[in-house]
């Protein structure tokens, strides 16, 4: 019985990340092949289909209590290498002028929020439970001014 649920998790993570990069890759054909620059929606859609792939990944890692070391090092294990991951592929794709300037922020934003888990990473592995534990705080208290510009340019929420 596990090994179906495992085969069809696989799947279901194979499927997934082909429908995102097939998206991406319409997106970044279509702005290939037009003359200007690629429009809102096709900018918006390409970081749609992003974190379709990753948001559902995202989903299942249980938010961990500050107060539960192990529990902290733990979630920050699983999550780190994914909105990394995440932060990478939408940094590959261009935004319409129109948007640059807030999406520059956003991706700022973004990467300092990823900068925290790396030194609540570290920290952990340290057994520094102090750093550890003011790095995660830092990384969830920088998310609502991260989310709001997002929704303000048009990225869902969550999972980006």
């Amino acid at each position: 019985m596990r090994a179906v649920r495992g085969r069809r998790a696989l799947v279901g993570a194979v499927c997934a990340v082909v429908v995102a990069g097939v998206a991406t890759a319409v997106v970044l054909v279509t702005t290939a092949h037009s003359s200007s620059e690629p429009t809102r929606a096709q900018y918006l859609a390409g970081v749609a289909a992003i974190c379709r792939v990753f948001g559902p990944k995202l989903d299942v890692i249980r938010p961990p209590d500050v107060a539960e070391p192990a529990n902290v090092i733990a979630a920050v294990d699983q999550v780190l290498p994914l909105v990394q991951a995440q932060l990478r592929q939408v940094r590959g794709l261009t935004p319409p002028p129109s948007l640059r300037p807030r999406v520059d922020r956003w991706l700022v934003l973004q990467a300092r929020r990823v900068g925290m888990l790396e030194k609540a990473q570290v920290a952990g592995q340290r057994q520094d439970f102090r750093a550890m534990s003011i790095a995660y705080v830092d990384f969830l208290l920088a998310g609502s001014k991260t989310s709001g510009l997002g929704r303000s340019i048009g990225i869902p929420h969550p999972p980006c």
